[in-house]
């Protein structure tokens, strides 16, 4: 009995959704990102499945369910561009260009930090495509060589960080517009950062979904120049 209820994909769903739900009513109650719904679900099921040894097989016949939604849930972020298209026309030039800055500047940043910490070539193409959605990063660290399942992590990892760090560094460095907002959030965090730009506002949520397919058509347009790039620094 116990056995069959461990193997349902259904206890894992709920046991999921259970998860972020309550973290989701803990996070209005204390304003900490310790209560971030993602992090706190992601967090909560790795510590229940090493507590009670149950294998990640054993989950993922329902999380890959919850995966499948992963998809149309980006796919519907057009809705919110489609309301706020006004702001791609007016501002496509500075939009552009912050998107393309940004993915320039990553790339800087991971061959700095390989240098650093004398990082192989594997490793490098690894984390190359650490700021652009899964679905994305993982074509692009197979092509380059990487290590597909530690890029999934790092991914995640990433737009962890970058939802939950965004606010205050948006107060920090006084950055109100919401289409600047929208367009960081976006093209460092991919979908994550673009579940807390909505939370922002409409405007941010657009800015942000748009940025993420953007960012990923310019990674993945650079990934061939960045191959003998990084073969020639760290190969």
């Amino acid at each position: 009995m116990f056995d069959t209820l461990i193997e349902s994909p259904f206890l894992w769903i709920v046991l999921t959704g259970t998860f972020f739900l309550g973290a989701a009513q803990l996070q209005k109650k204390w304003a900490t990102p310790l209560f971030n719904p993602l992090l706190f679900s992601i967090v909560g099921i790795i510590v229940l499945l090493l507590l009670t040894n149950i294998p990640y097989e054993t989950y993922q016949s329902g999380g890959q369910l919850i995966g499948m939604f992963v998809t149309p849930a980006t796919v519907a972020l057009a809705i919110k561009l489609e309301k706020n298209f006004i702001y791609l026309k007016k501002y496509y030039g500075a939009i552009l260009t912050g998107i393309i800055s940004g993915v320039v500047l990553h790339t800087v940043m991971i061959i700095g930090l390989g240098i650093l910490f004398s990082f192989d070539e594997q490793m490098a193409a690894t984390l190359f495509p650490k700021s652009i959605t899964t679905a994305i990063a993982v074509g692009v660290s197979e092509s380059l060589g990487g290590i597909v399942s530690l890029t999934v992590a790092v991914v995640v990892f990433t737009g962890i960080i970058g939802s939950v760090i965004a606010p205050t560094l948006f107060r920090i460095m006084k950055i109100h517009d919401p289409v600047a907002q929208g367009v960081a959030l976006g093209s460092s965090a991919h979908a994550m950062g673009t579940a807390k730009a909505i939370e922002l506002g409409d405007v941010q949520g657009a800015m942000s979904g748009l940025s993420i397919v953007v960012t990923g058509i310019v990674v993945v347009t650079l990934a061939p120049l960045a191959e003998p790039l990084i073969h020639l620094i760290f190969g």
